[in-house]
């Protein structure tokens, strides 16, 4: 249901229709999107060596644009999803964005 709302935001359509295709359609705009915050988040924590304040402000904003998409359109995962979920996936998307950066790359040694 959540890749199906996401999916049904572009064409204008009820999640509930049953469109398999809103549902691929969705997982790829949500990996989409999952990269795109995810270069947000290199782009400014590489400028302010704050990877956690980073990642909180990036998983924040990705928070009040999901919120906007669903007030602004009626679709989309911020009308699927409880605030609590939502609440949820921004914490693991915060700690998911700095453990990715600290594994993406290591720190450098001086042989």
């Amino acid at each position: 249901m959540p890749f199906a709302s996401i999916g049904a935001v572009p064409f204008e359509r009820s999640a509930n229709s049953g469109v398999v295709g809103l549902v691929f359609t969705g997982f790829i705009l949500h990996v989409a999107a999952t990269i795109v915050w995810s270069f947000i988040y290199f782009w400014i924590a590489e400028r302010t060596r704050r990877p956690v304040i980073t990642a909180i402000g990036v998983a924040s904003a990705n928070f009040f644009a999901s919120w906007l998409v669903a007030w602004s359109s009626g679709r989309g995962i911020a009308s699927v999803l409880p605030l609590g979920d939502r609440v949820v996936y921004a914490a693991i998307l915060a700690g998911a964005l700095v453990v990715g950066m600290r594994y993406a790359f290591p720190t450098s040694r001086n042989a």
